[in-house]
């Protein structure tokens, strides 16, 4: 019996511990490296000009968990403001290419730093399951800063998933429409197939993904059993669901799930042969006018 109460403790402190690996291997914060040299072939739009710009004006809040979290508010004192979500370990530069765009054709932009990245506060990240909530916290300071406006959400990547949560939130009633790009239905299914991607040897891999969902929840203060499409199931926003076919980050069969849960008006736009983030790139003509006629229909109508 000693032997067996022996086993078990030793093999729970290696699950914790092989668990806590993975924790930080995923969700930690981490540096990078400039983030003006990553153009990922020729598909982020990048604008350094307009992200430095002498009139930005800092922002502050402070998350449900007692975070303090930064962004840059571009503000040219129009009636519509789009909160930009910017995807995994990376910045709010990476779209400000896109935050150009969207400021010269007449909406205010904010550029927000998620948790445990860049300026932000935070040892580590969730991935959309609590930046949810801090989107639906950025639009609530946008909307007591111009009551009278509207707030448009958009997100890529990690950054798409956690618009896709916040729109199953209550949102402050100035929030008129979401967009996401390339976002991801189900984190745990997400981890799985970029485990399969990047570990390919590594044996269980759905065990350990269980065993590191329960790390979370006991010692980290989130769940992963979060799918977008539940949360979408409770939208009452219009939404635009963005995806190119050829994303080997997150498939594009993520499109397909999260559109069809959508309870809301909402409207899909697949750009062929575009990886991951790039449909913008590849197609900026298009790309541009899809979002600009998506923004000003329901900013005009809301």
């Amino acid at each position: 019996m000693l032997y067996m109460i022996i086993a078990l403790v030793l093999l729970l402190t290696l699950l914790f511990f092989a668990a806590r690996f993975f924790f930080r291997y995923t969700f930690l914060r981490a540096g990078r490296p400039d983030p003006w040299s990553d153009t990922r072939g020729g598909k982020i739009l990048l604008d350094r000009a307009f992200f430095e710009r002498a009139d930005r004006e800092a922002l502050a809040i402070t998350s449900r968990d007692g975070l303090r979290l930064k962004a840059w508010l571009y503000d040219r004192g129009a009636d519509t403001t789009v909160i930009l979500c910017h995807g995994y370990r990376n910045g709010p530069e990476e779209l400000s290419g896109i935050a150009a765009r969207l400021y010269e054709a007449g909406c205010n932009v904010l550029l927000i730093y998620h948790r445990a990245h860049g300026l932000s506060e935070g040892a580590y990240f969730t991935m959309g399951c609590l930046e949810k909530f801090d989107v639906v916290d950025w639009a609530k300071a946008v909307a007591a800063r111009r009551p009278e406006g509207r707030i448009v959400l958009y997100g890529w990547s990690m950054g798409g998933n956690t618009v896709m949560g916040a729109a199953g939130e209550e949102l402050p009633e100035q929030v008129c429409c979401a967009v996401e790009d390339c976002g991801y239905d189900d984190l745990r299914t997400q981890l799985l197939f970029s485990c399969e991607k990047n570990m390919p040897r590594l044996p269980f891999k759905r065990f350990f993904i269980r065993v590191l969902g329960l790390y979370c929840r006991l010692f980290r203060g989130f769940s992963m059993d979060d799918p977008r499409s539940t949360s979408l199931a409770r939208c009452r926003i219009p939404m635009l669901f963005i995806h190119g076919t050829d994303d080997v980050i997150v498939p594009y069969e993520n499109l397909d799930r999260c559109y069809a849960a959508c309870a809301s008006e909402k409207q899909r736009a697949t750009y062929q042969n575009a990886p991951h983030v790039g449909s913008c790139g590849l197609n900026k003509e298009r790309y541009f006018t899809e979002l600009d006629a998506f923004i000003k229909k329901h900013s005009r109508s809301a």
